[in-house]
């Protein structure tokens, strides 16, 4: 499969992007800049968009490689008669194949205990989960299933009464219940959905394919809190160098797939101009 960057030379290509992963995976470039077509970068060659529509639709992947006109690349492409997500997609959410590697140089999640401890134990983090645990109504909940709980510090914050699954990819207590979402891995049915609370703050961001995650997070259970940090709060140099996501998600990509999924958004608050908490509800 021939891998194409559409775009991006406003920054994203020469500053960002892994330039070994560029020269050993992708084919060549498309630009609608007049000035860039006709020329190379890394030895690809720069081509006007129409040589895209030479190519065998089911032979190649466009990773678009602007950050700021993702959108209007995306109607270009569309346009010409591709489909996103099939033959297009956005190059900071590429995780990699077997041809070429992922463009943004993402950097692994430090699981020793000392990277842990400062990230989770932090007043930060505790008091985030205090606000998202104030967005819960309790009455008829029975679960709390908490996805990403580390060290499952949002105890101090729950009722007594309520039964709480600390679920994470690492054993971290003895009570951790082990989901790799990576691997299509969920807390088995045995909780009643219509009693249940399901809380994930953070780690969005971390699954490969999101759209299976929020799914499988609408079919079991009733309410819904979740915690993201808007993509364009994200800064260019922390992409630069400490992009550790898997997707760049805007909040309102979110908002609208909850709503397909029958969910409604019935209250939203920011974190210290950080991280927007959600509260989703299934539909009656």
């Amino acid at each position: 499969m021939k891998h194409i960057i559409f775009g991006g030379f406003d920054y994203a290509v020469r500053y960002e992007m892994d330039q070994d992963a560029i020269y050993n995976g992708v084919d060549y470039f498309v630009d609608n800049d007049t000035d860039l077509i006709g020329t190379t970068y890394l030895g690809k060659e720069i081509k006007h968009p129409n040589a895209l529509l030479s190519e065998n639709k089911e032979d190649i992947l466009i990773l678009i490689g602007s950050i700021v006109y993702r959108t209007e690349i995306a109607f270009q492409l569309k346009d010409m008669g591709f489909e996103e997500g099939k033959h297009f997609i956005w190059g900071i959410a590429f995780v990699g194949d077997n041809e070429c590697r992922r463009l943004w140089k993402h950097i692994e999640w430090n699981d020793n205990p000392v990277g842990r401890n400062a990230c989770e134990n932090n007043e930060y983090a505790l008091s985030r989960l205090g606000i998202a645990a104030k967005l819960i109504d309790w009455t008829g909940i029975e679960t709390l299933i908490d996805m990403g709980a580390s060290n499952e510090r949002v105890r101090v914050f729950i009722p007594k009464d309520i039964q709480y699954v600390p679920v994470d990819y690492i054993t971290f207590t003895d009570e951790t219940v082990l989901c790799d979402f990576n691997k299509y891995e969920f807390p088995l049915k045995v909780y009643d959905p219509d009693t249940t609370c399901i809380l994930s703050m953070g780690n969005l961001g971390y699954c490969k394919d999101w759209q299976w995650y929020l799914r499988t997070v609408s079919e079991n259970c009733t309410c819904f809190i979740l915690g993201h940090d808007d993509f364009p709060r994200v800064s260019r140099e922390y992409r630069r160098t400490n992009w550790t996501r898997y997707n760049a998600l805007f909040d309102h990509e979110i908002i609208q797939y909850m709503l397909g999924l029958g969910f409604d958004l019935k209250d939203a608050v920011d974190f210290r101009l950080h991280t927007t908490v959600y509260k989703f509800e299934k539909r009656i």
